[in-house]
């Protein structure tokens, strides 16, 4: 079996092929320009993974996987939410969105607040049918840069447990940990099931 990534995010490609070739399921990443993308109207990580996932499983006419992925903050009203990675603006960088992030907590007089990272992945089906996990971590954001790893807010995320952020984790702890990882190791149990039947 052959699953399409939409992504071109080769990070998050690796960590899926890994998680899925002992099923003997080849991920591969979409091919960047091959087809237009579709647009981003859900209100929920879900509506917006299942979007993408459908929209290219029916154009490519074969299994699609999608990912829709960001921090939800307490003290701001869960935002930035499905608008982790436009925070600051349709092309900001890590960088703006940080900033960002870091100007709404002082106007509120806030050095941290409670957040998580969501993700949810949908892998659909040409014909219509579909698979879908979440994986969360719970943390809080804080409002110092700290630590050179990682991507997204991850300079500002301390997982709940941990004194380090995210970007000052080791990759292979981080992945143990995080919110896509939980995600994807439920995909797998959910793929197990359905090929057990």
């Amino acid at each position: 079996m052959r699953i399409v990534f939409a992504t071109t995010n080769l990070g998050k490609v690796r960590e899926v092929q890994e998680a899925l070739k002992e099923f003997g399921i080849e991920v591969v990443p979409l091919e960047k320009g091959k087809v237009p993308p579709p647009d981003e109207k859900g209100n929920t990580f879900c509506e917006n993974a299942y979007q993408k996932a459908d929209y290219y499983a029916r154009v490519l006419k074969q299994p699609v996987l999608a990912e829709d992925s960001g921090l939800e903050v307490d003290a701001l009203g869960g935002k930035p939410g499905v608008y982790s990675s436009r925070f600051a603006g349709e092309e900001a960088t890590d960088e703006e969105n940080n900033r960002k992030l870091i100007e709404e907590l002082k106007k509120l007089g806030l050095n941290s607040s409670p957040a998580r990272y969501v993700s949810f992945l949908f892998l659909a089906f040409p014909e219509g049918m579909g698979l879908w996990s979440r994986g969360k971590v719970e943390g809080k954001v804080i409002t110092e840069l700290r630590g050179k790893g990682g991507f997204g807010y991850d300079p500002l995320f301390v997982p709940e447990g941990y004194e380090k952020t995210m970007a000052e984790l080791p990759l292979e702890e981080k992945n143990r940990i995080s919110h896509r990882g939980e995600a994807v190791r439920k995909l797998v149990k959910l793929i197990r099931e359905v090929k057990s039947w």
